[in-house]
């Protein structure tokens, strides 16, 4: 007598009591964490292929749960390490703009202050090229100016010794006209007063030039004066 062989739909099946009831957290199972209770049963039935996928997830899920602490904390170092590097580079970079700039401006003043120092000295230079220049034109010109005020004074001064040199040589001989014309003048009154009994004998004569050796005096001495 032949068995009768059982449709697998119509295999008896152990009944699932609490996924119909939890569809969300099923459906957030795949969504989360790749998996599903399909390949739970499909398992726990003898499916190759779903034990296969199952004993994977499981084998990465030991990887993860042994090695990720660690490796979570050797992120952490080298996130750290980064984090400390690059903000060690940019507090040398931001260091090093802020330095550029000071030294840039350190050397553009100096250069501005070797500049002004060049030209100050460029001025002080010619400043001092016109001022010597003025000095010894002022000098030329007062130098000549006293040799020709020195000049004119000592012609003045010749000419006015020479002439009162002369009005002292004069003098005997002005002298001599004025007692002439006085004699003169008493000769004459005498004669409108006495007619011919006039004593011109009587009238003194005023001789100033018949002194001997006068001339030859005066000769002496004009001589000694450089006249």
């Amino acid at each position: 007598m032949d068995q009768k062989r059982l449709n697998p739909a119509q295999s008896p099946k152990i009944k699932n009591h609490v996924a119909p009831k939890a569809r969300r957290i099923g459906a957030m199972l795949k969504n989360k964490f790749g998996v599903d209770l399909t390949d739970f049963d499909k398992a726990c039935q003898g499916d190759l292929a779903a034990a296969q996928r199952v004993g994977e997830l499981a084998r990465q899920g030991s990887m993860y749960k042994e090695f990720a602490p660690q490796i979570a904390e050797l992120y952490g170092e080298i996130l750290e390490g980064s984090e400390a590097y690059n903000k060690a580079v940019s507090d040398i970079l931001v260091q090093a703009g802020k330095s550029a700039l000071a030294i840039d401006k350190a050397t553009m003043k100096a250069t501005l202050e070797n500049t002004k120092y060049g030209h100050s000295r460029s001025e002080l230079a010619a400043e001092f090229v016109a001022s010597k220049s003025a000095e010894s034109q002022r000098h030329k010109y007062q130098m000549n100016y006293t040799q020709i005020k020195g000049y004119i004074d000592a012609h003045l001064v010749g000419i006015d010794q020479k002439t009162s040199l002369l009005e002292q040589s004069n003098r005997p001989e002005i002298k001599q006209i004025a007692a002439d014309e006085q004699y003169e003048k008493k000769e004459l009154n005498e004669a409108l007063n006495k007619g011919d009994k006039a004593r011109y004998d009587l009238i003194p004569e005023k001789d100033y030039q018949s002194s001997p050796g006068l001339k030859a005096k005066l000769l002496q001495l004009k001589t000694a004066l450089g006249f």
